[in-house]
């Protein structure tokens, strides 16, 4: 059976990588909704707290965030000055959703590129929580800066693709007459 999708493979296996990350953040988020809902609980209906519990909330808070800002770009969730982008045409737009696409996809390679000796640092000492009762392996969750910056890059890729591909069609498009290759034909003709 023929696929009836007009993305290109490539650009359909890129959406997917950074759409299964976008329900990986969304788990996380519903985690972390659900870890302060019991942390709250113990608290004022028990008078119980654990350290491991509260540190929890913040370690989900990476994987929502580093994981869900890929998504939210794939998916328009992203903020966009309007006032003008609006008032452009489809190629004009293009043009500045390829450049910004460019920018985020060098932004993203940087922050890879810093981000990997802190995370191996982080991995070489075993780092974990410095409190008691805390939770182990916070190089883990360190390991979410280049993987979050990754996904960023992977869809900033897909994204410039998408946005060439669009000012090509543009360029490439036929200029047509309208008066000349419409003619009107009525019910009585």
């Amino acid at each position: 059976m023929k696929s009836t999708r007009t993305e290109p493979f490539f650009d359909r296996i890129l959406g997917l990588i950074v759409d299964i990350a976008g329900w990986g953040a969304a788990i996380s988020g519903l985690a972390l909704v659900l870890v302060v809902g019991g942390n709250v609980l113990l608290r004022y209906l028990l008078n119980s707290g654990s350290v491991a519990m509260q540190e929890l909330e913040w370690h989900l808070v990476s994987p929502i965030a580093l994981m869900g800002m890929a998504y939210g770009m794939r998916h328009g969730g992203h903020v966009r000055v309007d006032f003008l982008y609006e008032r452009l045409g489809p190629k004009a737009q293009a043009i500045i959703d390829l450049f910004s696409a460019i920018l985020m996809a060098i932004l993203g390679g940087a922050l890879i590129w810093f981000s990997i000796p802190y995370v191996e640092q982080s991995i070489m000492m075993g780092e974990g929580s410095p409190d008691p009762g805390g939770l182990p392996y916070r190089f883990l969750l360190k390991a979410f800066i280049p993987l979050g910056f990754g996904l960023l890059l992977i869809q900033a890729i897909s994204q410039a693709l998408i946005n060439y591909r669009q000012i090509r069609a543009e360029n490439d498009a036929p200029a047509y007459e309208t008066s000349a290759a419409v003619t009107q034909s009525g019910a009585g003709d």
